[in-house]
């Protein structure tokens, strides 16, 4: 009973996959991760860690991860636990830069993380995930069409996602060009052409795992804007998801930026939960 941790990714598959497949759509994050570091994907050389929580049932109740230089990621928190996670992270010497989970995961472990500390918690960002319930065609249509990007675009691509980050998560590490040459290449990247032929938007989304595809990140450069173009391009990217194979298909919105929630709703996504991410100081 209790939290084991490990810096095994294999091993935290072994132990906690059936657990994060019970709800993949909760967990689709944690999900592609673990996805992309058994296929071999490494997003730095330092150490990660794993860990999951077993009831006095010997049942899998629990699931943390954190693959610097992204922060600790909250699948499964189960309640009373985060005191003993907080111990079993403290005594392997890891520091926790910040934590992203539900509202209430996040909470109890911010809780028990800074107490006795010095550290501080901030809030970065609130996100909602959406599940698609009926795909509906942008109303009024945008001008223009969507085609697959090509990797002569990688440099586009790379150049939107990271103006993306810097928009939506200041500070936040760059993403690998390498994983998205792949997304490029496996046709998972859609832009937005205006009727010049022009790319104006971007629409990419993750390989499907446990049944999900999860959309994202959308983005339209700010002289493009408000004029359909993201609603078409996601639209698009939903229906290619839908067309693949994929079961269900999500995505993550700012909780601070209304008009993105607005379209989403328009296209027929429906609320599921609400998460946020606390950084430590």
């Amino acid at each position: 009973m209790g939290w084991t941790v490990t810096e095994d990714p294999n091993e935290f598959a072994k132990a906690a996959l059936p657990l994060l497949r019970r709800d993949p759509i909760s967990n689709t994050i944690a999900l592609t991760v673990l996805d992309n570091l058994i296929a071999g994907h490494r997003f730095s050389e330092a150490p990660m860690t794993f860990g999951w929580y077993d009831d006095a049932r010997g049942e899998t109740t629990g699931a943390v991860s954190m693959t610097p230089p992204w922060g600790l990621l909250i699948s499964q928190l189960p309640g009373g636990s985060e005191a003993e996670l907080v111990a079993e992270l403290r005594e392997r010497g890891r520091q926790v830069p910040e934590a992203n989970g539900t509202v209430d995961a996040v909470r109890r472990f911010t809780e028990c993380w800074i107490a006795g500390t010095e550290l501080t918690s901030e809030l970065v960002n609130g996100h909602r995930l959406f599940r698609l319930s009926e795909l509906r065609q942008p109303d009024p249509a945008p001008a223009g069409t969507a085609r697959l990007a090509t990797h002569a675009e990688l440099d586009l691509v790379m150049d939107w996602l990271a103006a993306f980050r810097h928009e939506a998560e200041p500070g936040a590490p760059a993403l690998s060009r390498d994983l998205y040459a792949d997304r490029v290449d496996r046709q998972l990247v859609w832009l937005w052409l205006d009727p010049q032929g022009d790319p104006v938007s971007m629409a990419g989304r993750n390989p499907t795992s446990a049944g999900v595809s999860r959309i994202g990140p959308v983005y339209t450069p700010p002289d493009a804007r408000r004029h359909g173009y993201a609603a078409g391009a996601t639209a698009v990217c939903s229906q290619d998801a839908l067309d693949s194979g994929a079961e269900h298909v999500v995505l993550y919105t700012d909780l601070a930026n209304p008009t993105s929630n607005g379209i989403y709703r328009r296209l027929g996504y429906r609320p599921v939960e609400d998460r946020q991410l606390l950084r430590y100081r």
